[in-house]
């Protein structure tokens, strides 16, 4: 395990502070690059001092430099190192994914979802389900229509009130959907492609840029739905019982050990109170359309 003091000094320490939706996360460190990415991501803000009592702390460090911008980079989360030796385009994505990791490891105050979710006119969707399913770009289609973005990785579900919380990250698209987000015209940040594992070569999409000026609120769930893409199929809704619903809502959930057997309870009481449907997806346009005509 590399520790923080082991790793390459750079010639400056840096304080970045951002609240996204409603989680706390400051990342520090002296790779330059990779804060300036994260600043113009999220418009986060130099604090000149560590944030106290933010929820996440991210920290950034050139573990090893090296000639022609080859240096590695070390990724730790709240004094834990969760990543190293990343090359340069592969720290930003790492990055995210570190920070998804220590929401899922400490926040405890919402029962958490693998899920896609947004709002329309006050009502919020939860499109859930494992990677590679279409929930980003269905959400990018749905966002380009006006809808209110609220985070294409988390559905953070108060328990007790069971409003739907936003965590609008930077929206992260494959490659393969980069052709699907130019004709939905939505901007791809800075046009550059960094590295994510097993996704590959992957983008950003900044809500700031569909969204300016938006800061998006908890509210109830109005429907939840579980997407599969079907290459070439004419995009169909089927309906789901709630109590299956609430329990493959249960298979996708990040903290459901924090919860325990409480987990079922909420989410059979999400089940109940919205619309549970599956959806073949298809061409997005058509698939969006088939979304909104349940509104």
């Amino acid at each position: 395990m590399v520790r923080i003091k082991d790793c390459v000094s750079g010639d400056s320490e840096r304080v970045l502070h951002r609240r996204i939706g409603a989680i706390d996360v400051t990342v520090t460190g002296d790779a330059e690059d990779v804060l300036d990415d994260f600043a113009a991501l999220y418009g986060a803000k130099e604090t000149g001092h560590e944030t106290v009592g933010s929820s996440i702390r991210m920290e950034v460090r050139v573990s090893r430099r090296a000639a022609f911008g080859r240096s590695r980079y070390a990724i730790f989360g709240d004094g834990r190192e969760l990543f190293s030796d990343r090359r340069s385009l592969e720290v930003l994505p790492y990055l995210e994914w570190g920070i998804n990791w220590r929401v899922m490891d400490s926040c405890a105050t919402y029962l958490q979802l693998h899920a896609a979710t947004l709002s329309f006119e006050g009502q919020g969707v939860l499109l859930v389900g494992t990677s590679g399913v279409g929930k980003s770009t269905l959400a990018a289609g749905l966002v380009s229509r006006g809808w209110t973005y609220l985070s294409d990785e988390f559905a953070l579900i108060d328990p007790d009130t069971l409003r739907l919380h936003p965590f609008p990250k930077a929206m992260c698209i494959k490659a393969g959907s980069f052709e699907v987000i130019e004709r939905l015209n939505l901007p791809l940040w800075r046009r550059r492609h960094y590295v994510k594992a097993i996704k590959g070569a992957v983008g950003y999409v900044r809500p700031r840029d569909f969204a300016p000026g938006v800061i998006p609120s908890p509210c109830p769930i109005r429907l939840v739905v579980f997407p599969k893409y079907g290459d070439g199929e004419e995009p169909r809704f089927y309906p789901i019982l709630s109590g299956r619903a609430a329990f493959a809502m249960s298979g996708h959930a990040f903290n459901r050990r924090v919860f325990g057997k409480r987990a079922v309870s909420i989410l059979s009481e999400v089940a109940r109170g919205a619309e549970c449907l599956g959806l073949v997806s298809g061409p997005i346009e058509e698939t969006c359309d088939l979304v909104e005509s349940i509104f």
